[in-house]
């Protein structure tokens, strides 16, 4: 090998190439030449999303392959079912070569080309004397078989049948597992229950359950001493008791909760709060059907809690009192030493707007999970009466608050005193996004002079959202540029005149992008804003010659 290529005989360069190739790229590469075979083939077996790569390293003469039609599917899948006896040495060369380079495996069957019988699996489970983990004996990662969508394109016999095969893939080594089940399979719980007992190194847990009571059987059924993440879905409020003991739960989402089971008053709420308890939780998630979930879980947070972030989101409308309540028992239940990080929306709320990608989310590992939409047509089903407004002001105790985003079905007032008290209590701020959607809202309280006051007091607004007045911007005003600013949610503001409007936005934040996802009579008026700011966008950085500021 000529010089200048001598590092590519090292074999941690290799592996680093080879990280950063699709599947053909890997295998052409493992074909090379003998030094590439190695990490080619570890690149190659490394993530697998089906059962054909096994069935690909038995015999061919091992097979009689059944054509089966799958719904909606243009092409049939073939179902490798055994043309004789399966023995050792037909599985030798996986179990000795492939096997142990595995990592992660997602069993899907749905998109599958080639499936295995279940005669066959119960084969391989035999000739490998039930072994746990026998087939992947190093993987860290299992995307189990959702046990719905075998059953609707399989029948119940081959999805009820095929769950008991998932110790062949559940070794010592297994750190994260995701699988769905279904009450109407009893083998796949028999199954589940009996593997959650070995699962001493697991650190995400992504599970969701029709029965509330096979979630708090399953969870009660191991330790769970190395669990730093949980995702899971219909699970009593008895449960929390257990999940508080983890030492190690870190990062908590539940979805699907049931709003009936956990309401509680806000004096039985303080009465019954604990002083320890979830000791390492740092970030939860919430999709319930109502707001008094959120309400109803956080008595459980021991006194000196060390939560940094919440998003919650409900389903359903909540009331004006409700709606307060919630934003009272997050200020006084959870520890402000290092929390940074809340978002709050319910049904009537538009999807938060501002913070599409969010890189501490990906840090923690968090699932993503879905927010309810308003659509244009959406009736509120009530009186649209005055009710008291929501007040934020109890989140003030808040200092280290980076990202807020909020949309609740009442009005959330926001007044000149909010904004002072904002430059105050949220200087380090990036991301403010207060969504005030009810349908008879009264005028905004803050205009643009407002905003300048605010982004002042708050230099690292990047992404900002509040309705304010603009009928009387003139275009003139002056109070930054603020370049640090990227993103302007506007959520219905009045507006007068969309030329002063464009003016005092590019002479005040020049680097802004501009949306308005509220449908009222200034939805027209604030599009021509934004498409205007479009047309005239410049790059940062770049500088516009003098010639075209004069117009020649």
């Amino acid at each position: 090998m000529p010089g200048h290529l001598g590092h590519l005989q090292i074999p941690e360069v290799l592996h680093l190439i080879c990280d950063e190739l699709d599947r053909s790229s890997a295998l052409a590469m493992s074909l090379t030449c003998r030094a590439f075979l190695e990490p080619g083939l570890d690149s190659l077996w490394r993530s697998l999303d089906s059962f054909e790569p096994l069935l690909a390293c038995l015999p061919v003469d091992l097979w009689r392959i059944e054509q089966k039609n799958i719904r909606d599917r243009s092409t049939l899948t073939s179902v490798y079912c055994l043309n004789r006896a399966l023995v050792p040495s037909d599985v030798d060369r996986y179990l000795t070569q492939y096997a142990p380079r595995i990592r992660h495996i997602t069993a899907d069957i749905y998109n599958a080309k080639r499936i295995p019988s279940l005669e066959l699996l119960q084969a391989l489970q035999e000739v490998t004397k039930s072994q746990p983990g026998a087939l992947a004996p190093l993987l860290r990662s299992l995307d189990w078989i959702p046990g719905d969508m075998i059953k609707l394109e399989f029948g119940l016999e081959y999805s009820n049948n095929i769950q008991p095969f998932m110790p062949l893939f559940v070794g010592a080594n297994l750190t994260r597992l995701t699988f769905n089940m279904k009450s109407s399979l009893p083998l796949q719980a028999l199954t589940l229950l009996a593997t959650a007992k070995r699962l001493d190194r697991l650190e995400t847990l992504w599970f969701g359950s029709e029965t509330a009571k096979f979630a708090d059987d399953y969870l009660r059924s191991s330790t769970w001493n190395h669990l730093k993440c949980l995702i899971i879905t219909n699970f009593p409020p008895s449960t929390i008791l257990h999940l508080a003991t983890l030492p190690q739960l870190s990062t908590l989402t539940m979805a699907g909760l049931q709003g009936s089971d956990w309401r509680i008053s806000a004096t039985e709420c303080r009465s019954r709060r604990p002083i320890e308890g979830f000791s390492c939780l740092r970030r939860l998630n919430f999709n319930g059907d109502t707001v008094s979930t959120i309400t109803g879980f956080l008595q459980h947070l021991p006194t000196l809690n060390k939560l940094e972030a919440l998003d919650a989101c409900a389903l359903d409308r909540c009331s004006s009192e409700e709606g307060q309540d919630v934003i009272d028992t997050i200020a006084e239940l959870v520890n402000p030493d290092n929390f940074h990080r809340l978002l709050l929306f319910d049904g009537d709320s538009m999807r938060p707007a501002l913070d599409e990608s969010d890189e501490e989310l990906d840090d923690l590992d968090a699932p993503e999970y879905p927010f309810p939409s308003r659509s244009p047509d959406s009736e509120s089903g009530e009186d649209n009466g005055y009710t008291p407004p929501i007040t934020i002001a109890p989140l003030y105790v808040f200092k280290r608050l980076k990202y807020i985003a909020m949309g609740l079905s009442q009005w959330i007032s926001i007044g000149p005193d909010d904004i002072a008290q904002m430059r105050t209590a949220w200087a380090e701020v990036e991301t403010l996004d207060i969504v005030e959607n009810r349908s008879v809202d009264p005028s905004p309280l803050i205009d643009h002079t407002h905003l300048l006051y605010l982004l002042d007091g708050c230099p690292s607004l990047r992404k900002l959202g509040l309705r304010f007045d603009a009928t009387r911007v003139s275009g003139e005003e002056t109070g930054g540029p603020f370049y640090e600013l990227s993103v302007l949610n506007v959520g219905g503001s009045t507006i007068a005149s969309p030329r002063s409007v464009l003016k005092f936005i590019r002479t005040n934040f020049p680097n802004v992008e501009l949306n308005d996802d509220v449908y009222n009579m200034y939805m027209a008026r604030w599009e021509e804003v934004r498409v205007a700011l479009i047309e005239s966008w410049v790059p940062p950085g770049w500088e516009v010659p003098e010639d075209a500021l004069a117009g020649n």
